[in-house]
């Protein structure tokens, strides 16, 4: 590797790993819709929920001069997991969020869960969990109409090291994501507990920007099942993300702000 081509890769590092200090484009995403309604416990409906969480995350960000938002979907339709990664690339997001809500065998069950992909083995639970999501993959030619599909790139010596620089950037952005949002919850006493996991989601795994899957709470557990349904709590869990959002890009742009120097 000649002199030039290694200062190709150290510009693209520094341009990776600095964010850029304007609007920050948030992908929110729904998950589930129309006939599939994800997971179901009573009056309690997956894709109901968290569609409005994201409705009122929506206004939440729209509100902030600092951020651009976009959903995926704005009314109980089913969208495809391909299709939904191909919006949040066409719209070149800085971020992918995707919005859940869990269900377990086990009533006790309980609490907020934070997802992000990354190179560890996932725990057993976790697999589980991301393979129930994952199986509504059914056109195998949709998949490859990602950008990357699944072929190994025939790029050369430079464009395979950006490409892991990339990865690698995505995976460190999104864990800060995760913990930032940890640390939200975290400082309200009264809260759900709160966890970070990792897991090989669709949406999270395909998606070239830092992502998070978040499961808002469980829908089998009778307490958290009654505090989903009221509004105060959804409008709770929006502020709740929104602020972790806020204080993400804040991070962020001290960051870049440091790079420059």
């Amino acid at each position: 590797m000649n002199f030039c081509q290694l200062k190709q890769i150290v510009a693209a590092s520094a341009f990776l790993w600095s964010f850029p200090a304007s609007a920050l484009h948030i992908m929110l995403d729904p998950g589930h819709g129309g006939v599939d309604t994800g997971a179901v416990h009573g009056p309690a409906k997956e894709a109901d929920l968290v569609l409005k969480v994201a409705q009122r995350l929506k206004t939440l960000l729209e509100q902030d001069t600092q951020f651009k938002v976009s959903l995926t979907r704005i009314q109980d339709k089913n969208i495809s997991l391909p299709s939904r990664v191909k919006m949040a690339e066409d719209a070149k997001a800085d971020l992918f969020v995707s919005l859940h809500a869990n269900a377990a065998s086990d009533q006790r069950a309980k609490g907020v869960e934070f997802f992000f992909q990354n190179n560890l083995p996932p725990d057993e639970e976790s697999l589980y969990l991301a393979s129930q999501e994952n199986q509504m993959i059914l056109n195998s030619q949709e998949l490859h109409s990602i950008s990357g599909g699944d072929e190994l790139s025939k790029k050369g010596d430079i464009a395979a090291i950006v490409e892991d620089l990339q990865r690698q950037n995505r995976m460190t952005s999104s864990l800060r994501l995760t913990q930032t949002l940890t640390q939200v919850w975290s400082n309200d006493e009264t809260a759900s507990q709160a966890t970070i996991k990792q897991a090989p989601f669709y949406v999270i795994s395909k998606t070239s920007m830092p992502s998070v899957l978040i499961e808002i709470g469980f829908l089998t557990n009778p307490r958290e099942a009654k505090r989903l349904l009221n509004s105060e709590y959804q409008n709770d869990l929006a502020q709740k993300i929104y602020s972790a959002l806020l204080s993400y890009k804040e991070k962020m742009d001290n960051h870049t702000a440091k790079t420059l120097d």
